[in-house]
């Protein structure tokens, strides 16, 4: 499944924004696609809060605080497409920038031809990655539903359980049949393995505490570390160094 943010103040334009989206994905991928709109800022904050997949955002920022949310939001998704929505009346430099990072932008005034070329191309790109072989942005799992992609820096670890294996991010977990070991071999050289049962996104890791045998990491998450692999996380050089003493 792939997820899609919508935030725009004029309503015609968002369901023009959507009709496009849904048409050119229909010939882009067979994937279900998710669609999440919304009219008012503080649904864009209230939707965040539980740190949901989005893969594609799309950002009216001419409102007020808007550019603000957008910045407090950004590095959370960073590997989403963002395509931002400005006008002439705001500085390129506000947005144009790395912290923000837009993929595409809709600059206002606009015409219909202009929003299908804008989102049409944001889509192809989006869709395009998954076709280059030297694309390793997102985590890719098969469901009844079927295809999620979840950017790699939304996962905290993966973990063995129950005869399958379950990727585990801020605030969703999913299970799916696989093993350990092979998931080992297929993911980025920054996913090491730490236990049996565990592989753990290093970029994640707040503390590797050898004398308790865990890993802190951010969120108050906490994995467990075996003695196989206390010097594969003690080289990382985020050993705690009182917890090693």
């Amino acid at each position: 499944m792939i997820t899609m943010l919508i935030h725009d103040r004029d309503k015609n334009e968002q369901e023009l924004i959507r009709y496009v989206a849904k048409q050119k994905a229909a010939f882009l991928t067979d994937e279900r696609w998710n669609y999440l709109l919304t009219e008012k800022l503080q649904q864009v904050i209230d939707l965040v809060k539980d740190v949901p997949l989005l893969n594609i955002i799309c950002m009216d920022i001419t409102g007020q605080q808007s550019l603000d949310v957008l910045k407090d939001i950004r590095p959370k998704y960073k590997q989403a497409y963002l395509m931002v929505m400005a006008d002439t009346g705001i500085s390129p430099m506000k947005y144009m920038n790395p912290g923000i990072q837009p993929t595409s932008l809709l600059l206002r005034p606009c015409h219909k031809e202009d929003v299908e070329q804008v989102v049409s191309e944001l889509l192809e790109a989006y869709v395009g990655q998954f076709v280059d072989e030297k694309a390793d942005k997102s985590f890719v799992m098969n469901t009844k539903e079927g295809k999620i992609h979840i950017p790699y820096d939304q996962i905290y670890y993966f973990e063995s359980r129950e005869k399958r294996v379950f990727v585990q991010t801020e605030s969703e977990e999913y299970g799916f049949y696989d093993t350990i070991e092979k998931m080992e071999e297929k993911l980025p050289p920054y996913f090491m393995r730490c236990h049996r049962s565990f592989i753990v996104n290093t970029r994640k890791i707040k503390k590797v505490m050898l004398s308790k045998n865990i890993i802190s990491m951010y969120e108050d998450r906490v994995v467990p570390l075996s003695r196989s692999y206390k010097a594969t996380m003690k080289n990382l050089g985020t050993v705690d160094a009182r917890a090693a003493e």
